[in-house]
């Protein structure tokens, strides 16, 4: 005979944490009985991988939802939903270990000094992979100087790849009044610790708006190789949760009464549908990621999706109604009955 003490029991009452609250309610004492009978009888201790065996079968109950098609498609769309909100963080955490774009401070410092010309405009942007980008304009009028470009990039630590001079002919005004005007200009392109940089400026040549100069800059983060599998991860992790989650709320739903059930039904019916709008966004912003073109002689660009016709408000009411219809649903789940007092008799 095995000799069996409540740290044995302690320690299978540990491993039964790897079923749902629910389940342990139910089978947990039966099961840690089992097992100490077993042990008792002249079995022994459960071996490391009945241990495992016993783990692996709570965490597949948990992801068992009811045989009921309703639990089923609750659970696919709950699966759905949180996946593309998975891909969509997934890809946000990726490019904060990526190397940040010049501050506004920064990015107007080396504006100026490349074109030698006050207060230029500043725009931040994301590229269609959401990598972040910082663009930098001016115009006035100023003198066409290569020489200050290529300063203004070394001094600030750029290493310039690509530097090419021409002369062009630019379109000053529209329709019938419009002049063609000779112009120098310079386009060039470069890097520096992730980053990379392309720009071009011209001055005009001559008439009225000889020396005009106008000079724009984009600075973008480099895609790393970290990207596209940060999105997939936090996709696959998302969906996982999301039918974890499902599975969870269908088998409180389930041992509910009546009135409770019904409730968080309906509630969680209207949380999957206020999150079908951020899903839907998500999924639009998945897709750009993954067909993205990092070969792009262009460099980064911005690319239109259908998604960018929701307005921003309508996905962030939509998110804050399907977080707190599910909260509601949780909470409804979780809520017991009180026993009906039968009066007493005088």
């Amino acid at each position: 005979m095995t000799a069996i003490g409540g740290q044995d029991e302690r320690r299978y009452r540990r491993l039964l944490w790897a079923y749902p609250s629910g389940y342990r309610r139910l089978h947990g004492a039966e099961i840690v009985t089992t097992l100490l009978d077993m042990a008792e009888s002249g079995h022994g201790r459960p071996t490391v991988g009945q241990a495992v065996h016993l783990v692996a079968c709570g965490i597949r109950q948990r992801f068992r939802v009811p045989r009921r098609v309703l639990a089923v498609i609750g659970a696919v769309l709950s699966a759905a939903t949180l996946g593309g909100l998975g891909a969509v963080t997934g890809n946000w955490l990726a490019w904060q270990a990526a190397a940040p774009v010049p501050s506004a401070a920064e990015m107007t410092a080396l504006t100026s000094a490349a074109a030698g010309l006050p207060r230029p405009w500043l725009e931040p942007w994301r590229s269609a992979m959401n990598g972040p980008g910082m663009s930098g304009a001016v115009d006035g009028t100023g003198t066409y100087d290569p020489a200050r470009v290529r300063t203004a990039l070394s001094a600030t630590g750029w290493q310039i790849t690509s530097f090419v001079e021409s002369t062009e002919v630019i379109g000053v005004g529209a329709g019938p009044g419009e002049t063609k005007v000779p112009a120098r200009a310079l386009n060039f392109a470069a890097t520096k610790g992730g980053l990379s940089l392309m720009g071009f400026t011209n001055t005009l040549v001559g008439g009225e708006y000889d020396g005009h100069t106008s000079l724009a800059l984009d600075v973008t983060t480099d895609v790393t190789g970290a990207i596209r599998p940060s999105t997939v991860a936090g996709l696959l992790l998302g969906a996982l949760g999301g039918w974890l989650l499902a599975a969870a709320l269908a088998y409180r739903i389930r041992t509910a009464d009546g009135h409770n059930r019904w409730t968080t039904s309906g509630l969680t019916a209207l949380a999957l549908t206020a999150a079908a709008v951020p899903a839907f966004v998500a999924y639009c912003e998945a897709y750009q990621i993954m067909v993205y073109d990092v070969h792009a002689s262009s460099g980064q660009y911005v690319e239109y999706s259908i998604s960018e016709t929701i307005p921003m408000p309508v996905v962030l009411i939509s998110t804050g109604v399907a977080a707190l219809a599910l909260v509601a649903a949780v909470l409804v789940a979780n809520r017991r009955s009180e026993p009906e007092l039968t009066p007493v008799s005088s």
